[in-house]
């Protein structure tokens, strides 16, 4: 459209030199000369030849849905360059990210208290939040995971740790040096989703960081623990499973049955720290 009116200025004198109907050649010449002098998508748009020249042109811009889905691929290629799994992992992240918006943390308040499946209170206080924040932004800015995605990581966290940095100075004495919320004894676990070491999450020093084990709970192709142990972007289908059993199937523990009961708790953390428009 930026070439359309230098097109018509100058060519339109041209047109009003001859009264009456122009003649055929002269509309061919003069659409010729428009195609020379600026392209083949400008001359449709200057003389209105044929709508569907128009709507031909703009085909090949990029629509909200396009855009979405380049940008997503990382370029203007549109086939993903995997083959096989790597594929279909590209295939169900794209799902994941398009069934829920991309979420910011711009609140951070001072306490909150919201009720299990069975109505037990659960209060959270700043510090508790602000995990929850940690997970939150983490998750937003992993493909694939989405608003569906950061609900199942905020049920294993309130599940495993009451959203708390636990050290396990029994077993890993080193694990009180790093900043923590308290101290846990589940055997040789650690943290916000109670990771070992010992299962190769990470180093003890990795795992008394919030924001590394957010992303290792996400997992996927960019996770710090390469597919092995499996974040929740690793697991196939996990958006056709149940919260709850997603995050069973990330934390793989011995009563899968708890994680469903903070669903709620959940939600109402994830609505209370960020805005209405990202919902």
């Amino acid at each position: 459209m930026l070439f359309a009116m230098p097109a018509r200025q100058r060519l339109n004198p041209l047109r009003s030199r001859t009264p009456g109907p122009i003649s055929l050649t002269r509309v061919v010449a003069t659409f010729l000369l428009a195609v020379l002098l600026f392209g083949p998508a400008t001359a449709p748009v200057t003389y209105a030849l044929s709508a569907s020249s128009t709507g031909a042109a703009g085909g090949t811009g990029e629509g909200p849905g396009s855009g979405h889905h380049r940008a997503g691929h990382g370029g203007h290629d549109r086939r993903d360059p995997r083959d096989g799994e790597g594929r279909g992992h590209a295939d169900r992240a794209d799902r994941a990210s398009r069934s829920g918006n991309r979420v910011t943390v711009q609140h951070l308040p001072t306490g909150l208290t919201a009720k299990t499946v069975d109505g037990i209170p659960v209060s959270l206080d700043r510090s508790q939040l602000r995990h929850a924040a940690t997970i939150i932004s983490v998750g937003s800015r992993t493909r694939g995971v989405g608003r569906d995605g950061i609900i199942v990581a905020l049920m294993a966290a309130l599940t495993e740790s009451h959203l708390q940095m636990l050290a396990n100075p029994g077993a890993y004495p080193a694990s009180v040096k790093h900043p923590h919320d308290g101290v846990g004894q589940d055997f040789d676990s650690l943290g916000l989703f109670q990771m070992r070491p010992a299962a190769d999450w990470g180093s003890v020093k990795q795992l008394m960081r919030p924001e590394y084990q957010a992303a290792a709970f996400f997992g996927g192709p960019d996770g710090p623990n390469g597919g092995s142990p499996r974040g929740l972007l690793d697991i196939d289908g996990w958006e056709d499973l149940h919260p709850g059993q997603a995050a069973q199937a990330v934390e793989v523990s011995a009563y899968p049955d708890r994680y469903a009961q903070y669903k709620p708790v959940a939600r109402a953390v994830l609505e209370r720290l960020t805005p209405d428009r990202d919902r």
